[in-house]
């Protein structure tokens, strides 16, 4: 029996699904990604560890992950797909784990320190050449932080040149990088060959999670449902634009313009 297709980690399903079945792995990403050192972190928990989505107005819903470690609060997001308005999307999700955090009753000062991981299989910031890029706030003048409690970090894998053999001279946040990226058994198997603990593990579970025919029936059914969504929306779109064009030759013809008039002004 042929061996299944590997599920590359830049689906948003098996992205989660690897860090929700090896914690551990989790654990080593974090203190890669936030420069924490991997073995001050003795448990990570995963708040919403369920892979199905909600939905909104029949469009799924991101499948990130929210975490707490220490007294922070964490949430990781695969990005694949590049839109215009990401930043503010990115800015406003860290306000809405922000918020959330802080329960009815506390005061402010007691609000948790709030950091969003963007994973990122596109360019956001062509300005420099690093793939690791984190913001916070900080005085214009004085470059003094106002506060801790904002981090925000992108990732982008399109910046991170493609495995090669020799691994060891390679920072192990930019192993992560390249097995987020590894799309075939080859990339993959050299990923095995590291001396990165969690990488190695990592890639035992993806190879375990490619072969789960119901993980893979849920991702298929993950895809028809946003290829669905996106016909509906271009087809209300085409329907708005035929009842627009319609209302305008309607007008014409009030005014008295012939056919061939408002053909030639529909081009």
């Amino acid at each position: 029996m042929p061996e299944k297709e590997i599920i590359p980690v830049t689906n948003d399903v098996m992205f989660k699904a690897l860090f929700v079945k090896c914690p551990e792995a989790l654990a080593g990403f974090l203190a890669s990604a936030l420069k924490i050192e991997r073995s001050t972190i003795k448990n990570v928990r995963i708040k919403n560890p369920e892979l199905t989505p909600s939905c909104y107005e029949g469009k799924l819903t991101r499948l990130d992950i929210l975490l707490e470690l220490y007294d922070d609060v964490i949430n990781i997001e695969m990005q694949v797909s590049k839109t215009a308005d990401y930043k503010d999307r990115s800015l406003f999700y860290w306000a809405r784990v922000y918020n959330d955090a802080l329960k009815e009753g506390q005061s402010y000062n007691e609000s948790k320190k709030c950091i969003c991981i963007n994973i990122l299989n596109f360019t956001m910031f062509e300005e420099w050449k690093e793939y690791h890029s984190s913001f916070s706030v900080r005085e214009d003048t004085h470059n003094v932080r106002l506060t801790d409690k904002l981090e925000i970090h992108f990732l982008e894998l399109t910046k991170v040149k493609k495995i090669t053999r020799d691994q060891n001279e390679v920072d192990s946040l930019k192993l992560w990088m390249q097995l987020f990226k590894a799309k075939s058994k080859e990339e993959l198997d050299m990923l095995s060959n590291t001396t990165v603990d969690d990488i190695r593990t990592s890639v035992s579970v993806i190879y375990d999670l490619s072969e789960d025919e119901k993980l893979r029936e849920y991702i298929r059914q993950r895809e028809k449902a946003e290829f669905d969504y996106q016909s509906d929306m271009a087809n209300a779109m085409a329907e708005g634009e035929k009842k627009k064009e319609a209302a305008l030759i309607a007008k014409w013809k009030a005014k008295g313009m012939t056919d061939e008039e408002i053909k030639e002004l529909l081009g």
